[in-house]
């Protein structure tokens, strides 16, 4: 299926700053959704698993969200969750996306890759599956599920079906797997994959669909102790996968990784949150799978696409959120574990 033309990716940048500067929502490249709140998966990091998908948005609600992307000038929409693949018409879903002429990124457990590769690779430009784990055992202990050899066939067999298509992994990491960091690199190596990045552990927000922080965050959070052999670790990888780090296959630099121990160390209260530089609310949104529109993953709700366009959420309640937000000492941005600052240098919708 052909794309519409949109602005080109500089002016798209330059439309975006604009609008940053006066507030206003100019354009809107990148959005996330979320096709659906289930997951197959029993992560200690998050409560998708406990939920049905009963109330998610359906094949015509999504597509109202879709019309209203080209006037926001959206050029990248971004499948995420829940386990998008959960969803039986998530390909439905994406050819309404598709139609209005954005690319689709999906990031996924890869657990359903196999499965359904030929028709990821129809219909997605990006893939970026989770990868917590080297070994099955402790897969299982993380995620809740044994298939990380599942994972790694599902790779291989979307290599072989979309051998263009590129293929990341992401890992999360806390007290369960933090040890793992140089094991993962040389595992997304083997696996043949094009890179990683590496994100902490959110512990005091309701997103990921949960009720309450995650098992009062015990499950997660590193003692004062383990922060150190964390930041050691951290120094040790830099050192031995320098290569990794001037190639881009580690996705963070090395200053962006130590900001993973200085988080736990923050929670510890032993040091302050790293400091956090984010315009993610003035160039994307979340729409959740019930229709939800956020600024950011871990903000609360400023609206809902059931009971309001999206552009007039935008243009009304996201700009007042926006307004007074200082995202330095906002206490929720302060926690972010997956800030951006988007520009001329990191343009997510390229």
């Amino acid at each position: 299926m052909p794309e519409k033309p949109r602005h080109s990716a500089f002016m798209t940048t330059l439309l975006a700053q604009a609008g940053q500067a006066m507030n206003r929502t100019l354009v809107l490249p990148l959005l996330i959704y979320y096709p659906t709140s289930r997951c197959n998966s029993r992560c200690l990091s998050c409560d998708w698993w406990r939920h049905t998908g009963a109330d998610d948005l359906g094949i015509d609600e999504i597509a109202r969200v879709a019309a209203a992307l080209p006037a926001l000038g959206t050029r990248v929409v971004a499948f995420s969750g829940g386990e998008p693949l959960l969803r039986p018409e998530v390909f439905e879903a994406a050819a309404v996306f598709r139609a209005q002429g954005v690319r689709l990124h999906l990031l996924t457990s890869g657990v359903l890759l196999e499965r359904f590769a030929a028709r990821v690779a129809e219909h997605f430009a990006r893939v970026t599956i989770s990868l917590d784990a080297s070994t099955e055992a402790l897969y299982q202990a993380v995620r809740g599920v044994a298939a990380l050899t599942t994972v790694e066939r599902g790779v291989a067999c979307l290599r072989r079906a979309a051998p263009h298509v590129p293929v990341t992994a992401r890992a999360t990491l806390h007290r369960a797997n933090f040890r793992e960091l140089p094991a993962l690199i040389a595992h997304a190596k083997r696996i043949g994959v094009d890179g990683i990045s590496f994100l902490a552990a959110d512990v005091s927000s309701t997103a990921f669909g949960r009720q309450q922080e995650p098992f009062g965050g015990q499950a997660l959070r590193l003692a004062a102790a383990e922060t150190e052999e964390f930041a050691a670790l951290v120094e040790e990888t830099i050192v031995r996968c320098r290569d990794d780090f001037e190639s881009g296959f580690v996705a963070e630099s090395p200053d962006g990784l130590r900001r993973l121990p200085q988080y736990y160390a923050a929670l510890t209260g032993g040091a302050p949150f790293p400091p956090v530089a984010c315009n993610a609310p003035w160039v994307s949104v979340v729409v959740e799978a019930v229709g939800n529109v956020s600024p950011r993953f871990f903000h609360d709700g400023i609206g809902n696409v059931r009971q309001s366009g999206l552009a007039e959420i935008l243009a009304g309640n996201l700009r007042t959120f926006r307004h007074d937000l200082d995202v330095s000492a906002n206490p929720v941005c302060r926690r972010c574990v997956c800030s951006i600052r988007a520009g001329w240098r990191n343009a997510p919708w390229q």
